[in-house]
């Protein structure tokens, strides 16, 4: 098992983890609430893994060169152009650590720097939203509104990877 710990401090930032060996692919969104009450998508990757997403990642997002194209208009990956007919497509960090967003409940804080507002959680799109509780630096994306997937994007350069002794 492995744990994720804030580059800047040292500070641990979730439960421990096992590394899968790709990124799961996201499951469908289903309609209403969870058995649980919540409107969450299921996440893309169980509690207590983690994964290496190789795909771009969040903000920023640019406009995708086919102005007919919706193919795949998932939040985080794609959102509608305010500006323009067509989609924006994340152009954020690749390699980013995938973690189901129960496994930092308690490890890491609102970014203070955020206003983006979901209706089920934050939807993800401004960047970085999660921050070290040790340090405060920035480290991840939660993407938790209903509308898109249920994840947390860990920075690459944010964390580092250690084993658990424990």
């Amino acid at each position: 098992m492995n744990l994720l710990v804030c580059a800047a401090c040292g500070r641990r930032l979730g439960e421990p983890l096992r590394l899968l060996p790709v990124l799961p692919e996201r499951p469908e969104r289903t309609r209403g609430p969870n058995p649980d009450g919540s409107r969450h998508a299921p996440s893309t990757v169980p509690r207590g893994t983690y994964a290496i997403d190789p795909e771009p990642s969040g903000a920023p997002y640019v406009p995708h060169p086919d102005p007919e194209w919706c193919g795949a208009a998932l939040p985080g990956v794609a959102v509608a152009d305010p500006d323009g007919p067509g989609f924006l497509v994340c152009a954020g960090p690749r390699d980013t650590l995938v973690v189901h967003p129960e496994d930092t409940r308690g490890f890491l804080e609102p970014n203070p720097a955020s206003t983006e507002i979901g209706c089920c959680g934050p939807p993800g799109q401004q960047g970085p939203n999660r921050v070290c509780p040790g340090c405060g630096a920035e480290v991840a994306t939660m993407f938790a509104d209903c509308s898109g997937p249920y994840e947390t994007h860990f920075l690459p350069d944010a964390v580092r990877v250690v084993a658990d002794t424990e």
